[in-house]
């Protein structure tokens, strides 16, 4: 018994830019001071932080992001960095527009956020 393929354009497709770029905007996030991880599970229902989405028009791309930062903050400063400095930053790793950023702050208890240092990187 042989099983024949259908014809490659019949098949579908395999896009990965859409997880990679999401994965790169996630974790951009977290190079901005004040922004924190935190785990899924802390509370019920909760997802980890900094989660990404990303849609295509052709080749550019538009973002919705949901980062996490500790009470007391200036959130709407915050928000705005963030999505000044993703935007800018992963359009550089990924060489892909980002023509719009959508950012979403949730305002943790220092408890909830993840790691010592909550996000903030040591390089020694």
């Amino acid at each position: 018994m042989t099983d024949t393929l259908a014809p490659a354009d019949d098949r579908g497709s395999l896009d990965v830019r859409t997880k990679a770029v999401e994965h790169i905007v996630a974790n951009a996030s977290l190079e901005v001071p004040g922004c924190v991880a935190r785990p899924a599970g802390i509370q019920k229902l909760a997802r980890s932080l900094p989660s990404a989405s990303v849609t295509f028009r052709g080749s550019v791309a538009i973002a919705e992001l949901h980062a996490a930062a500790t009470w007391p903050c200036r959130a709407q400063e915050l928000a705005s960095t963030i999505r000044d400095t993703v935007r800018a930053e992963a359009s550089r790793q990924s060489g892909i527009e980002i023509s719009r950023l959508d950012v979403t702050l949730h305002v943790v208890s220092a408890d909830e956020a993840d790691g010592p240092g909550h996000g903030t990187r040591r390089v020694l």
